[in-house]
């Protein structure tokens, strides 16, 4: 009981005006013993509504964060909520603290502190009415930027579009933010890329200008938008292993046969959980491999992401309609 009370106050939601200078100048490791938890910055102007913005989830993706330090002025003088999550994580530099909750899977219930915590911040963000919602990531493997949506509308997807030229609509997994505040304004996340790569804080500087510098959704055409949708999550059982090399399939199509893991097995998961293996996974000499042509998604050769998460994505081209 004294273990819970203790998480409880620690995943009490802070809330703050402004953005301080002091703060703003402080790297993501830093940010727990200056904030001591999630916080909520209200940077709102009388009654406009504001941009959302949500960095650091996973405490290991400091982009997002990065570019707002380097931004404090301009997004000072626009009417924005910004949300800092997981600083606890960011402290050492882990996606979650060791055995701890992962930031970006409690959006949709639950009964763990984080999960109370995301409930009040989707609360007062929907009272807020914001324009768009923007969550900030990086990837742990190499992908080219993309975007992650819920929705199909022609809103979601023009925004999408007007970060990078491919997106994912996504049916899995459970619990994800942006998908919890789609259910009341235009919401996505982008990926801007893996986080020792500058030109990751770059892409998100670059968006978030276009942002604050045209108040509104982006108006740009959906039907110019690669979109994928998941087909199947993968993940490592036992003492299976990334393949390094197989990264540079995602989002292109992997052929017929390419290795995705070795030394163990895989199992490939739809989004209502059923095991779909047989559908697209082989074993071959202690290799697993591509049963048939897929496009890959999200392939890392973090084997510590790789089992906290997933692999990768497979995924499936989804025809837009103008």
């Amino acid at each position: 009981r004294a273990g819970s009370c203790l998480a409880q106050a620690l995943m009490r939601l802070r809330v703050a005006n402004g953005l301080p200078a002091d703060i703003a100048a402080l790297p993501a490791t830093d940010l727990a013993d200056a904030l001591g938890g999630p916080t909520l910055f209200d940077m709102r102007k009388g009654g406009a509504p504001p941009l959302f913005l949500s960095v650091l989830l996973h405490g290991n993706e400091v982009s997002g964060w990065d570019a707002v330090r380097g931004m404090r002025g301009e997004l000072l003088g626009a009417s924005v909520l910004l949300f800092v999550g997981n600083v606890a994580a960011a402290k050492v530099a882990r996606r979650c603290v060791p055995g701890g909750v992962d930031f970006n899977r409690v959006w949709e219930g639950g009964d763990s502190p984080e999960a109370a915590l995301a409930e009040e911040l989707a609360g007062l963000v929907e009272e807020a009415k914001p324009w768009l919602a923007v969550d900030i990531h990086n990837n742990t493997g190499c992908n080219p930027p993309y975007s992650v949506v819920f929705d199909a509308d022609p809103e979601t997807l023009g925004a999408a579009r007007a970060f990078s030229a491919q997106a994912l609509l996504a049916t899995q997994p459970k619990g994800v933010q942006t998908k919890r505040l789609s259910r009341f304004c235009t919401a996505l996340t982008v990926e801007v890329g893996q986080s020792k790569d500058p030109a990751s804080r770059c892409r998100a500087e670059g968006f978030l200008r276009r942002l604050l510098a045209e108040q509104r959704v982006p108006a740009c055409d959906p039907t110019t938008l690669r979109l994928f949708e998941t087909a199947a999550r993968v993940t490592l059982v036992g003492d299976a292993a990334p393949i390094p090399q197989t990264q540079t399939f995602n989002f292109r199509t992997a052929s017929r046969g390419v290795a995705l893991a070795e030394g163990g097995a895989l199992a490939a998961w739809t989004a209502d959980g059923s095991r779909v293996d047989e559908d697209y996974l082989a074993v071959d000499g202690g290799v697993t491999r591509l049963k048939r042509p897929s496009v890959l998604g999200m392939y890392t050769d973090d084997v510590e992401a790789a089992r906290l998460d997933c692999l990768c994505y497979l995924l499936e081209p989804r025809a837009i309609h103008g």
